[in-house]
C-alpha cells in the first residue's frame, strides 16, 4: 500500500504516468524513472491466461528468459536475465507485496484474478534500494487488496481438464486446474481470499505433479493510515523423473548388497520433490503530512524441499542415497522502514528525498549426503559416512542496510536520481562483508500532438554473497558447503540507455541498450576425488569419483538489445519483443578450473529471444495467443556425458568429464518455439466456455539440453464464471 501526495501540476496522459513501487522510494510515476521497467497488470494475466510466473515474463518482459519447468521438478530455471548473472541459480530478487521470497526458484505459480499487477526491473540498478541478491533485477508481484464495489462481482470459480501429450509415458497425461477467488470490503477496508488446485499426471513415467496455492489479504484504511497484510502458502510435489531420453542411450543398471555399487539414470531427482513455500507479511504507510510518508514493512517467507534439484549440473547421473534423499529447508525474515519527503523547491519543481533501513536474518538448513555424482561409490557405505556426520544444523546469516536516494523532477521534462546503499552481511561467510553499492540515473520527456517520447540512462552496481537460500534449493548448496569460506561475492555493474516512444494509447516503442559486467560468478565445477572406504579402485588406491565445487569463474562481459513495441486498433492487440544477447566470460579468476576460457559465450544462455502476443475481444468472444523463441546458445551434451561415465574405463570414465575436459560435449541445440492460444465464449450471463493451448508445436526436448522432458501439446477445456 502507498499513500503519496500527487502534484498538481501532475497530469495522466499515458501509461507511463501510472504510480509504480519498483524502483522508487515510496511509490512515483513511472513517467520519471531512469530505468527499463515493466508492468504486467492482471487483467493482461487474465487475458493470456497466464498461470505462472515464466508465463507473465513472457508477456511483457524483454531480457528475460525462462526455460520451461522440466517433468518431475518443481523448481524455476532463467535461461537468461540479459546474457545470465550467476550460474544455474540465476534468478531475479521477488517480492511478494513488499516480502522478500528466500528463493525466487521456487516462486512459480500465479492466480490471475488474485493478482493486482506484476512490475519486473532488470538489471543491478535497483541494488541501490534493495540491497543483496538484486544484482539481476528486482520483480514486484502485488496481490489484490481492493474490496467489492456494489453490484459488481464478489467471486470467481475457474474449471478446467484437458490431456498433455507425451511421447515418454504408455498414454497422454490428465491435466485439470481448479482456482477459486472472494472478494469483499469496500474503499475503506477489503479481504481477498483465493485456492487453486491442479495435478499433471505422468508426462514421464512416475513423474506427475500434483500443485496447490492459497493467498490471503486485508487491508483497513485510516484517516492517515493504510495497513495491508498478506499471507501465502504454495504446496507442490513431484514424481521421480526415470531420465527416458538418457535410458535410451544406456541402459539403467543397478545392483545392490552389502558394498554394492548403484548405478541409475536419473531426473532431477531420484525419489521426486515435495516442496512447501510460505509468505506472510504486513505493511504500514502513515502520512502525517502531507509531505512525509513513512512505511513500516514486516514478512517472513520461507520454504521446505524434499528432493533436492541436480538439474544444473552436468552430468546426469547420481547415486540414489546421495541425491534422493537430499533435503532443505530455510526462513527469512525481514523489516523494513523508509521515509519520504516531497518539497516544492521552485515552480514546477519538485524533489523527492527518502531514506531506509532494512534488518533481515535467514536461517538455512540441509541434509544431505555431501553432493557426490558419480555411481561408483558403494551406497551403504555412502550412507554410512552421512549419518556419522551427525544430525545438520541450521546456519544462521544477517543482513542490514540503510540507503539515502534524491530525486529531481523538473517542470515535468527532466527526471534526475541519485542514490546509495550500503550494507554490511554477516554469517555468509567467516568475516562480515560490507559494500556500498550506488544508483545514478536521468530521463528527458517530451509530449507533443498527442505523442510522448522519453530518452533514459542509469548506472548501477549490485552484489550477491556466496552463500544465499538459493543457492540451497538445488545441490549448489550442498554439494561444497565447506568451500564457501573461499569463494568471493558475486557483484554487477553496468549501464543501460534507452527511449520510450508512445502515440497516444494506440501504439508504443520501447528501445534499451545495456552494457555490464559480471565478476566472481560461482560456477559448479566438476573434479575428481578419491573417496576413502568406497572399496578396492585400481592397485594401491582408493577409487576416484566424479563430485562437484562451487569456484569463482571471474568477469563476465554482457552487452545487448532490447526491444518491445506494441499496438491496439479496436478489438485487435498486438504485442512483441526481442532480445539479442552477447554474454562471454571475460577472464578467469587464478585457480579456476572448470571449463569456460576467456571469449567463451555464457552456457544456456540464448542470444536471440523473440515474444509475439496477440489478443482480440468482441462481443462473446475473446481470443489470445503467444509464440516465444529462443535461438543460438551453448550447452551440455547429456547423453554424451552419460556415456562417458557409464562406459569408462576404472577412473577415466570420471576424469573425461572433470573441469575442461567437458568441453569436448558442448553442444549448439536447434532454436525452439513454443505456441499457445486459447479462445472463450460467453454463453449466458457471466458464464463463459474457454479453451486453452500450451506448447502447441508439441516440443518436448531441447529446453534447453536434449536431456531435459518437458510437457508436449497441452489441451484444457473449462468454464469460469462470477457471482
Amino acid at each position: 500500500a502507498t499513500v503519496a501526495a500527487v502534484p498538481a501540476y501532475a497530469r495522466r496522459v499515458s501509461a507511463l504516468d501510472r504510480v509504480v513501487v519498483t524502483g522508487t522510494p515510496d511509490g512515483g510515476a513511472q513517467r520519471g524513472s531512469p530505468f527499463a521497467l515493466e508492468v504486467i497488470t492482471g487483467e493482461q494475466l487474465a487475458r493470456h491466461q497466464a498461470t505462472s510466473l515464466a508465463e507473465a515474463l513472457e508477456l511483457a518482459v524483454p531480457g528475460m528468459w525462462s526455460w520451461t519447468t522440466a517433468a518431475g521438478t518443481v523448481l524455476a530455471r532463467y535461461g537468461s536475465i540479459r546474457g545470465a548473472s550467476s550460474f544455474a541459480v540465476s534468478a531475479p530478487k521477488i517480492y511478494l507485496d513488499g516480502v522478500e521470497v528466500a528463493t525466487p526458484l521456487l516462486v512459480t505459480q500465479l492466480d490471475p484474478s488474485r493478482v493486482e499487477r506484476v512490475e519486473v526491473l532488470r538489471g543491478p540498478q535497483g541494488a541501490a534500494l534493495y540491497g543483496a541478491d538484486a544484482i539481476s533485477g528486482v520483480v514486484q508481484i502485488l496481490t489484490r487488496h481492493d474490496g467489492a464495489a456494489p453490484g459488481t462481482p464478489r467471486a470467481q470459480l475457474v474449471s478446467a481438464a484437458g490431456v498433455a501429450a507425451t511421447a515418454y509415458a504408455p498414454r497422454d497425461a490428465f491435466v485439470q486446474d481448479h482456482a477459486l477467488s472472494f472478494r469483499a470490503g469496500n474503499s475503506a477496508r477489503g479481504l481477498g481470499v483465493g485456492l487453486s488446485l491442479g495435478s499433471t499426471g505422468a508426462v514421464v513415467p512416475g513423474a506427475a505433479e500434483r500443485r496447490a496455492l492459497g493467498d490471503l489479504s486485508v487491508r483497513q484504511t485510516f484517516a492517515r493510515t493504510v495497513v495491508t497484510g498478506t499471507a501465502r502458502l504454495s504446496l507442490q510435489a513431484a514424481g521421480a523423473s526415470t531420465g527416458p531420453v538418457l535410458a535410451a542411450a544406456l541402459p539403467v543398471v543397478t545392483t545392490a548388497g552389502a558394498g554394492g555399487v548403484v548405478r541409475a539414470l536419473l531426473g532431477d531427482s531420484a525419489t521426486g520433490q515435495q516442496l512447501a513455500q510460505y509468505t506472510v507479511g504486513a505493511t504500514a504507510a502513515f502520512m502525517p503530512t502531507l509531505r512525509w510518508t513513512h512505511t513500516l514493512i514486516a514478512g517472513v517467507d520461507g520454504y521446505a524441499l524434499k528432493g533436492l534439484s541436480g538439474a544444473a549440473l552436468a552430468a546426469p547421473v547420481g547415486s540414489a542415497s546421495l541425491r534422493g534423499e537430499g533435503e532443505g529447508s530455510a526462513d527469512r525474515l525481514s523489516v523494513r522502514y523508509r521515509a519520504v519527503g516531497r518539497y516544492d523547491v521552485a515552480p514546477a519543481t519538485l524533489l523527492t528525498v527518502s531514506m531506509g533501513a532494512e534488518q533481515a536474518a535467514a536461517s538455512e538448513l540441509y541434509a544431505a549426503g555431501g553432493g557426490v555424482v558419480d555411481t561408483r561409490v558403494p551406497d551403504t557405505r555412502a550412507a554410512a559416512a552421512a549419518a556419522a556426520a551427525g544430525p545438520p544444523r541450521p546456519v544462521w546469516s544477517a543482513n542490514r542496510g540503510v540507503w539515502a536516494q534524491a530525486a529531481l523532477a523538473v517542470g515535468e521534462q527532466w527526471y534526475l536520481s541519485a542514490g546509495a546503499r550500503a550494507e554490511r552481511t554477516t554469517g555468509a561467510t567467516p568475516t562480515p562483508q560490507q559494500a556500498l553499492v550506488p544508483m545514478v540515473g536521468v530521463a528527458w520527456v517530451r509530449e507533443r500532438a498527442g505523442a510522448l517520447l522519453k530518452l533514459r540512462g542509469a548506472y548501477g552496481t549490485g552484489i550477491r554473497p556466496a552463500r544465499t537460500p538459493m543457492r540451497g534449493s538445488s545441490w549448489l548448496g550442498v554439494a561444497s558447503t565447506a568451500g564457501l569460506a573461499a569463494l568471493e561475492p558475486e557483484t554487477q555493474r553496468g549501464v543501460e540507455f534507452g527511449g520510450d516512444l508512445l502515440l497516444g494509447e494506440g501504439a508504443s516503442l520501447h528501445v534499451t541498450r545495456f552494457q555490464q559486467r559480471a565478476d566472481g560468478l560461482i560456477q559448479p565445477v566438476a573434479t575428481v576425488s578419491a573417496v576413502a572406504g568406497a572399496g578396492p579402485g585400481a592397485p594401491g588406491r582408493s577409487p576416484r569419483v566424479l563430485s562437484f565445487a562451487l569456484q569463482n569463474v571471474g568477469a563476465i562481459d554482457k552487452q545487448g538489445w532490447e526491444l518491445q513495441g506494441s499496438a491496439r486498433r479496436g478489438a485487435l492487440a498486438l504485442s512483441g519483443m526481442r532480445t539479442l544477447v552477447d554474454s562471454r566470460v571475460a577472464q578467469t579468476t587464478r585457480g579456476y578450473r572448470g571449463d569456460l576460457r576467456p571469449g567463451d559465450r555464457m552456457l544456456d544462455v540464448p542470444a536471440r529471444t523473440l515474444s509475439l502476443a496477440a489478443a482480440w475481444q468482441r462481443g462473446r468472444w475473446a481470443l489470445h495467443s503467444g509464440v516465444p523463441r529462443a535461438a543460438d546458445w551453448v550447452t551440455y551434451d547429456r547423453a554424451a556425458i552419460a556415456v562417458a561415465l557409464e562406459r569408462g574405463e576404472g577412473d577415466e570414465g570420471a576424469r573425461a568429464m572433470a573441469g575442461g575436459q567437458l568441453r569436448g560435449v558442448w553442444a549448439r541445440p536447434p532454436s525452439v518455439t513454443r505456441g499457445r492460444a486459447g479462445a472463450t465464449v460467453r454463453l449466458a450471463g457471466a458464464l463463459h466456455l474457454q479453451l486453452n493451448g500450451e506448447n502447441l508445436l508439441n516440443l518436448q526436448r531441447g529446453l534447453p539440453d536434449d536431456g531435459t522432458v518437458v510437457a508436449g501439446h497441452t489441451l484444457p477445456l473449462g468454464v469460469r464464471t462470477q457471482f
